[in-house]
């Protein structure tokens, strides 16, 4: 049985695809499974993936029509063995020493997931809104319950949802976490609330390992719109009905859709006055309004652009 499941959704990344295969091949852990899923790419992806598959067997590939982030690794979980998973993005790049140290520690530590940072890679010197994935001296080494080190991480705005910043033990994860949603992007919020509600042992590792490329129309550095909001309710009715069916999570989640709507509402003041206004009548109709402040409501109506 390999250690680590790597699993890459792909779809026409073809400019960053060598990189990306590049860093997860040369990684100094080599007992490793390394499944791509080809998500109906059209730029020369696929070509660069069967190059890859040849000269190292550890690849596998599957191709399907487009259908998204959350189908192409639900896709990649059907497949996987490993007696750990880690998602990676087919864009961005992995220090060659992560998944070696992750994996050392999980089995010293007997941890259910490690989490770590990234740093931004841009492609303009004039990139703006880059992210903050520093979290170093801000949140310490020892083994926590994952709702000790949620609830610590979300009073001190430091959670971080991505699903590259983490490995999970896949029997773990087969326990907590069915898939992930469909058609909407914001996905690994789902994800990343369910390791850390459900996670005994878990603990965080002060290492930028991730490197998070900041590239244009990617949906990072897209216009912030309906799609967003979109992908942002559903993940967080989920989470408002899991509450309900978990009342021991209730007070965390409450926490956490403060956490995010707040950032939501506060980034839709960008947004036109009839998306706006069609984002009131959801939050509305959902219930979730109640989860954010006046003060950002006051900035999602009035803030100019």
């Amino acid at each position: 049985m390999p250690e680590v499941s790597v699993i890459i959704p792909i779809y026409n990344t073809a400019a960053y695809l060598r990189k990306a295969l590049d860093s997860i091949c040369g990684q100094t852990l080599k007992e490793l499974e390394i499944i791509l899923i080809d998500d109906g790419s059209t730029d020369g992806s696929r070509g660069i993936i069967e190059e890859y598959a040849k000269r190292d067997a550890r690849i596998r590939w599957y191709a399907q029509p487009n259908q998204g982030l959350s189908v192409a690794r639900n896709r990649g979980l059907l497949h996987a063995t490993g007696k750990y998973i880690y998602f990676m993005d087919s864009d961005d790049i992995l220090d060659t020493q992560a998944l070696r140290r992750c994996h050392d520690l999980c089995e010293k530590r007997e941890l259910d997931f490690i989490f770590f940072d990234a740093k931004p890679l841009t492609e303009s010197a004039d990139s703006q809104n880059i992210p903050n994935y520093d979290r170093k001296g801000k949140i310490d080494e020892s083994v926590h319950s994952g709702m000790e080190m949620l609830d610590y991480e979300l009073s001190n705005r430091l959670f971080l949802t991505p699903v590259y910043l983490c490995m999970v033990n896949r029997l773990f994860l087969k326990k907590c976490f069915t898939c992930f949603h469909p058609g909407i992007i914001h996905e690994d919020h789902s994800f990343t609330m369910m390791i850390y509600l459900n996670a005994q042992r878990t603990c965080y590792v002060p290492e930028a390992f991730f490197g998070r490329r900041i590239r244009p129309h990617s949906i990072m550095t897209s216009r912030f719109g309906m799609r967003n909001i979109e992908g942002y309710t559903t993940v967080c009715t989920q989470m408002q009905a899991l509450g309900q069916e978990h009342p021991e999570w209730k007070t965390l989640i409450r926490k956490y859709l403060s956490y995010t709507l707040n950032d939501v509402i506060w980034a839709g003041h960008r947004m036109s006055l009839l998306e706006k206004t069609e984002t009131a009548c959801r939050f509305r109709r959902l219930r979730l309004g109640k989860y954010v402040s006046f003060r950002n409501w006051a900035v999602f109506w009035l803030k100019k652009k």
